[in-house]
């Protein structure tokens, strides 16, 4: 099957031309997500008693209250801001039901053969069942179907991408590999390989998809609590006490997923994730014209190399992008004028657009890239690290979680349950994410000093 576009314009003004050539505002600093309506929670005031205690109202707290109270648990989410205001908010909203770098293969040596077998299943319908769960209500979040895209730039890593859609057959058929053509035309970059498609991938507002989460799981009963920080966890009797800002929560099983803020709270965890501080922006609403040679099939786009490049389009047509972050990118200026030339020499349709939004968060890594519990205790757990593919993931691991929290299951939870360690060398690892997206600047500055404007290996 054939994807080759109709026409390949060569002309790059967005090369050619300065980025600055409209300024962006002063206020550029904001989340493209803020403006979405939430509704009004309540504040934890007392004590409140509950089966189950959530901490964190991102997406993974949020999945696993809805999957809760709808099998009739009594569930208390507590959440020290509002909702979806870490790294939910901070993301892109790429559904990307893909690991990273991991292939089924290198996840069955990880875990073991059977541990590896459910997992794979549950990522594999990762992206069917967010869908299927946003269901009617696409436009209410903001959310498009149309697929994922994950390119590769050398020919050795399309020969990967073939082996690792060969090891999900087992799991699922539906995958498919694009040649370098198919990948141009389907995403309008230049310099890829190949590529990944996912047909079940695709994008949304991550603030407006945990709001919808957060209004299912009240319908069944579920009792949310914003602004209500949880200082301590602590054993009460055959129970679990919260101490929050305002009050208590006392609950016979407490889940932690507060990513970061977990470790906070249990120090057994403090050592056992990694920051990785990501940067995301949004243009003004790109012209129709040059929409129809960028991801013309509405698909979204992250690809597989060390210089992450990720694209996708919101509805309203502004194009949605990440750029490793600096301190001295803060200036919006600056910022505008470098995105605009990494996206011009990227994909040849652009045209320069002022950047309209910017905002900045934090993805947490494992060691292994892989999603885990932990079983801190009895009755206590904590859900820990999407490792940046979390909303399709964190969608299915409160799904799949729950119901193992609520059947009482022990040991067929497809998600691997497992002790709290530490990383080895933390002291030191703490800082290599950091290091590896300042040597990916620095790789680009010389890249693009040393390349020619005409080269398909740029950037």
């Amino acid at each position: 099957m054939s994807y080759l576009p109709k026409s390949d314009p060569q002309s790059n003004p967005a090369t050619d031309a300065p980025a600055a050539q409209s300024r962006p505002g002063t206020d550029l600093w904001r989340p493209l997500w803020r403006a979405h309506q939430q509704r009004p929670r309540p504040t934890l005031v007392g004590k409140v008693e509950a089966e189950i205690a959530i901490v964190g109202g991102g997406l993974e707290g949020l999945s696993l209250a809805r999957e809760l109270s709808s099998r009739g648990k009594r569930v208390v989410l507590v959440e020290a801001q509002q909702l979806s205001q870490g790294a939910t908010g901070a993301s892109a909203g790429i559904v990307a039901p893909q690991l990273i770098h991991q292939s089924p293969d290198d996840v069955t040596k990880r875990l073991g053969a059977a541990q590896a077998e459910r997992f794979l299943k549950l990522l594999a319908g990762a992206g069917k069942r967010t869908f299927e769960l946003i269901g009617e209500r696409k436009r209410d979040v903001g959310a498009s179907d149309a697929g994922f895209i994950a390119p590769v730039r050398t020919t050795t890593g399309a020969r990967r991408l073939a082996a690792i859609v060969g090891q999900w057959q087992r799991f699922r058929s539906d995958l498919k590999l694009l040649a370098a053509d198919e990948t141009r035309a389907l995403t309008g970059a230049m310099g890829y390989a190949g590529a990944l498609l996912d047909p079940t991938g695709g994008w949304l507002n991550p603030v407006a998809y945990g709001e919808l989460l957060a209004t299912d799981a009240e319908s069944t009963g579920a009792v949310i609590f914003l602004r209500s920080a949880v200082s301590s966890v602590e054993r009460a009797g055959s129970r679990w006490r919260l101490a929050c800002s305002g009050g208590s929560v006392i609950a016979r099983q407490v889940v932690l997923c507060a990513n970061g803020g977990n470790a906070e709270i249990a120090p057994a965890l403090r050592r056992s994730i990694l920051p990785l501080h990501v940067c995301q922006m949004a243009t003004l609403p790109l012209d129709p014209q040059v929409r129809r040679t960028i991801l013309p099939q509405g698909h979204a786009m992250t690809d597989v190399e060390r210089d992450v490049f990720s694209i996708r389009f919101d509805p309203q047509g502004r194009l949605i992008t990440a750029y490793p972050m600096s301190e001295r990118l803060r200036e919006p200026g600056r910022l505008n004028e470098l995105v605009n030339r990494r996206l011009g020499m990227l994909l040849p349709g652009f045209r320069a657009t002022p950047l309209e939004h910017a905002w900045t968060g934090v993805a947490w890594l494992n060691s292994d890239l892989l999603p885990r519990v932990v079983r801190l205790d009895d009755g206590l757990f904590a859900v820990q690290a999407c490792n940046g593919r979390g909303i399709a993931l964190s969608t299915a691991i409160g799904h799949e979680f729950g119901a193992w929290l609520a059947g009482g299951a022990k040991d067929d939870c497809a998600v691997a349950i497992q002790k709290p360690r530490a990383i080895p060398g933390y002291v030191f690892a703490r800082y290599l994410p950091a290091l590896l997206m300042n040597a990916t600047l620095a790789a680009r500055q010389v890249r693009r000093a040393v390349l020619p404007r005409s080269s398909t290996e740029r950037e």
